[in-house]
Parts: C-alpha cells; sequence; structure tokens
C-alpha cells in the first residue's frame, strides 16, 4: 500500500558532506593519472529502525551511515575504491587508477571494453522536501505509532502475536565526475509493517502487511492505521478457517498486490539490462518483439508520488523518469544504466541503482507496474468465470529469471464458483512460466 508522497522540489545551496573543491581535484587527479573516466559518489543515510513484539519494544535505534566510493575507468576496466573514512579517499586516487589499469591488463579477451552511453550533464541539486520531515520527530512519537497500530490488531482473543516495526531513512546523494557532473539530491522513505499470527482449535495462521512509501512521516500519517490493523485482523481470522488450496491449472484473479509481485519479480528483473548481457534473462534477444498480449502494457516509474522504490535522480545523475518497458505486448526497451545502454546501444533510462555509498552501481527496478485494463472492477473480472481462484498479496516466492519460471505463494485467496467469490482457501501457491503468461492475459 503506498501513502501520498512528499512535495517534489529542487534548489541549490544545500551543505555536502564532502567539499565539492576536494571532490573536483580528486576526478581531476585520475584524468590526469591516466584515467578516461572518474567520479566520487557519496550517499548518506540517517534512518531509524523499531520492532515491537505483542506491544513491548524490542529495539529502537536511530544512526547514520555515510561512505563515499571513487571509481576510475581505464582502458575499459574499472578500478573502485569504497570508504567510510571520506578524509584517506584523497589519497586513494593514483591507486585506484592504478588497479583500473591493472584490471584491464588482465581483463580475459572475450570480456569487452566497459563504455559509457552519454547522458545529459548536470548541476542542478534536487531535493524532494517532506511535509513532516522524520529528523524533527522524536523516538517516542514512532514509537507511538507502533503501540496504536498494535492496538488496533489485538482485538480478538484468537490473535497470539503481533510483531510490528517501523522504519525510517533521510538519504542525501552527491555526485562529482569528470564530464562536469556535479551534484545532490535527497528524500526520505517511512514505512511502518505488521506480521500478525492467529491460532483456533490448533490452526495457526499469518499474516503481513505494510504501509508508507517515499515520504516523510505523512507517508504513515495519511494512512488509516485503525482500518489497516483490523483488515489485518480479518485476513488473518479468514485465513484460519479457509480450506486448503485446490491443485491444478486453473483459471486465476490476482489482485494489485499479487499482480505487483509478479510484474516485479517475474518481469521486471529480466528487464535488468546487466542480467540480460549476463545470458541470465527470459528476454535475452526479444528487445522490439511481441512477447505478451496487446492488453498488457508495463512501466518502471521512480517519479511515482508515493512509491516505494521512488527516487529523484539515479546513481549516475540521471534524473528520474518513467520507463515504458512493455507497451501493448510489446518489449520495448531494457532498465540500464550507461554501461549497459552502450552494450546494448539504445538510450539511457536511469536505472542505477547503488545500495549504499560503498556499493558499485546496477541496474535496478523503481516501482514496475501493470497498467490497468477495460475491466471496471472486481466483478466485472468474476464475470463468466465458473471455475477458479482470485488470489490476493504474496507471502515470498521464488524466480528463475534465465528460465523465466516462477513460484509465489498468495496470502489469502477464494474460490471462484460461477462468477461468485465463494470459500475462502488458504496455502495457494501460484507457478508459471512469465512469457506464458503474459500472452495469456
Amino acid at each position: 500500500m503506498a501513502a501520498a508522497s512528499s512535495n517534489q522540489q529542487s534548489n541549490n545551496g544545500t551543505g555536502r558532506h564532502l567539499d565539492q573543491d576536494i571532490a573536483q581535484r580528486m576526478v581531476d587527479k585520475a584524468i590526469q593519472a591516466g584515467a578516461t573516466y572518474s567520479e566520487v559518489r557519496l550517499v548518506s543515510n540517517q534512518n531509524t529502525s523499531i520492532s515491537m513484539r505483542d506491544g513491548q519494544v524490542r529495539n529502537a535505534i536511530s544512526g547514520l551511515d555515510v561512505g563515499a566510493t571513487l571509481r576510475c575507468l581505464v582502458n575499459g576496466s574499472w578500478g573502485v575504491h569504497s570508504t567510510t573514512d571520506l578524509q584517506a579517499l584523497t589519497s586513494q586516487v593514483e591507486a585506484t587508477v592504478n588497479l583500473a589499469s591493472s584490471v584491464a591488463q588482465r581483463r580475459a579477451k572475450e570480456d569487452s571494453a566497459v563504455e559509457l552511453a552519454e547522458i545529459p550533464i548536470s548541476t542542478k541539486d534536487v531535493h524532494w522536501r517532506a511535509k513532516k520531515d522524520i529528523r524533527d520527530i522524536s523516538m517516542q512519537e514512532k514509537v507511538e505509532v507502533l503501540e496504536e497500530f498494535d492496538s488496533f490488531i489485538r482485538t480478538d482473543e484468537r490473535i497470539v502475536s503481533v510483531n510490528t516495526g517501523f522504519t525510517d531513512e533521510h538519504i542525501e546523494m552527491e555526485l562529482t565526475t569528470s564530464e562536469g557532473m556535479d551534484r545532490s539530491w535527497s528524500f526520505q522513505r517511512t514505512c511502518t509493517n505488521a506480521i500478525v499470527t492467529g491460532r483456533e482449535s490448533g490452526e495457526v495462521a499469518s499474516y503481513r502487511t505494510r504501509v508508507g512509501g517515499v515520504g516523510g512521516f505523512e507517508a504513515v500519517e495519511v494512512v488509516d492505521l485503525q482500518q489497516v490493523g483490523a483488515s489485518a485482523t480479518e485476513s488473518t481470522l479468514r485465513i484460519l478457517g479457509a480450506e486448503r488450496s485446490p491443485s491444478g491449472k486453473m483459471t486465476l484473479i490476482a489482485d494489485p498486490d499479487l499482480t505487483g509481485v509478479y510484474i516485479h519479480e517475474a518481469l521486471g528483473h529480466p528487464c535488468e539490462a546487466d542480467l540480460v548481457a549476463a545470458g541470465d534473462s527470459c528476454l535475452d534477444g526479444k528487445l522490439g518483439k511481441l512477447i505478451g498480449n496487446p492488453l498488457v502494457t508495463v512501466i518502471d516509474d521512480p517519479t511515482w508520488q508515493g512509491g516505494h522504490g521512488s527516487f529523484p535522480v539515479d546513481a549516475e545523475g540521471f534524473d528520474s523518469k518513467s520507463r515504458t518497458l512493455i507497451e501493448n505486448g510489446r518489449l520495448m526497451t531494457f532498465l540500464n544504466h550507461r554501461e549497459t545502454a552502450a552494450h546494448f546501444e539504445i538510450e539511457p533510462n536511469g536505472a542505477a541503482r547503488a545500495q549504499d555509498g560503498l556499493h558499485h552501481p546496477l541496474v535496478r527496478m523503481s516501482n514496475t507496474m501493470i497498467m490497468g485494463g477495460n475491466h471496471e472492477d472486481l466483478d466485472d473480472l468474476l464475470e463468466g468465470i465458473t471455475d477458479g481462484v482470485y488470489a490476493c498479496g504474496s507471502r515470498g516466492g521464488q524466480v528463475d529469471t534465465g528460465r523465466g519460471s516462477f513460484q509465489f505463494a498468495a496470502q489469502e485467496a477464494w474460490r471462484i464458483r460461477n462468477g461468485e467469490l465463494v470459500e475462502p482457501l488458504k496455502d495457494v501457491s501460484v507457478s508459471g512460466m512469465t512469457l506464458s503468461i503474459l500472452k495469456n492475459v
């Protein structure tokens, strides 16, 4: 479930963790030492993590993690140095260039040299301002959110355990490159979650829920936690009394949550160009081809307000934008960063993501979703189905991106008979082949 996002604003003039002149001298020095490209990227993450079990706080931790990475490209190979010691980073320029040169000399003939596609050079800082900055909210106020959430869930004696959690992040990034890119950007992300366990007549069932997304404290404040908690309790109790799932090939209707997991895991990951280049994607060789029903359009949108995967700028300094991956059943592009865009000779689209300031950017999704079809509502979808399953939510699963196979476990489900939802089901597992499903939507 996504909440409304923070206001998105751009400005110039926020303080930097790493002095801009020092960063510029570092990348200039790398070029003078023989690099064809160099960058310094820093990530600061001020965060809070609170966990509560059965109404009692187990952990309440706040922290600040700052890391920086120097990358140098020499003769088509990377040299990388990452550290949390910002002062020591300035002394590592020559060593990082030498490392890249050594890697280039030892590169196997079958490994192609790294090339970087051109992207717009910007010096514009972008800061998505939260309506309620998480740094201004006390730890006690955040704990009270969980206490209230817990009370909304624990309304039935059959609920035997409630684990709740609260996390927030204030993320700041800085990037200086030898090409003239010099910018910073920031945003916040706030979420709360719950795992509810019920027991009755020897049966045990659990249900998971999460709310929030990119934004400040408002990302959880705008959510009706009483309704979310009551719904989690109802689902847990319903699963307790549900029948076991039937097996076999059946007509399936998936709710938005389960559909989102399928699109993210089974299709989104195979669309990541680094996996395609490594030969680990079922979409290899299918660019521009019809791979699904013409009803299917899939986008990946890091600008979506409130999305958990939203961000203003990617790890290479590319402004975030919506990408259409599949349009009317046709594979239009891969998610890529500069390296994979050059490899496939396609336009860069800003999908470089780094876990933190100490990790190399990889190609990763943001908010991946399938666009709506022509049906007005669930009743419209149910009409005409004599026997099937309506599955909701996800308990996780597994995907083989190379073979294009998947298996997901739904949180809860109902049997469909003659266009009506009848008995609740539990232990529903959905499996299949990614491309086959796309063609049969």
